[in-house]
């Protein structure tokens, strides 16, 4: 008798798990929102990881489903559409620190070059300091040329090109720096 329990137990669980059907809408709207994420070059530039998380949960929401384990398809189905919302609204926040950053970077590139170029120009007149004039020139025109390329990428909204081209050229100016200063303290203790 408890072995004809346990089989009509057995065959009910399976008949039940048989007409369990897919979690349709939790689905389709994963599927939606990951596809709309994707397709939008913000998310891709600023919010890639959560971009991974959300395409990640939409495959093993499908791989579930697959396999008919709907309970837990329709737990990826909601991971995915969470991921993929907050994938949209990471973007918008990193955007807007990549442009400050930018904005930041560029500011301290103008004023860091009139500095180079005044320690320069005052380090052309020690004799001793021996000075590549000509390779020092043409690093600061290289850091100007930076300059002007991460304002050229922030008038496009490119923040991240704009972050990058700055961040370049402030590295530049402050490798200068150094070395200038490193040669007129090398010329003065010659003494």
């Amino acid at each position: 008798m408890k072995r004809h329990a346990w089989l009509l137990s057995l065959i009910l669980v399976l008949a039940l798990a048989g007409c369990a059907k897919p979690p349709k809408a939790e689905m389709d709207s994963a599927e939606s929102a990951v596809a709309s994420a994707a397709k939008s070059p913000d998310v891709a530039a600023y919010a890639p990881d959560n971009l991974q998380r959300a395409k990640s949960a939409l495959e093993q929401m499908r791989s579930e489903a697959t396999a008919r384990r709907y309970d837990k398809a329709k737990a990826f189905a909601v991971e995915a559409t969470d991921s993929a919302n907050a994938a949209v609204a990471a973007a918008g926040t990193n955007k807007e620190r990549a442009k400050a950053k930018a904005g930041e970077l560029i500011d301290a590139v103008k004023l860091a070059l009139p500095k180079t170029e005044k320690l320069l120009a005052s380090a052309a007149k020690i004799k001793k300091a021996n000075i590549d004039l000509t390779a020092r020139k043409a690093e600061i025109a290289g850091a100007k040329l930076g300059l002007a390329d991460a304002e050229a990428a922030m008038a496009k909204a490119d923040y991240l090109k704009a972050v990058e081209k700055a961040g370049a050229a402030q590295k530049s100016l402050a490798d200068i720096d150094n070395a200038i200063s490193a040669a007129v303290q090398a010329a003065t203790r010659k003494k």
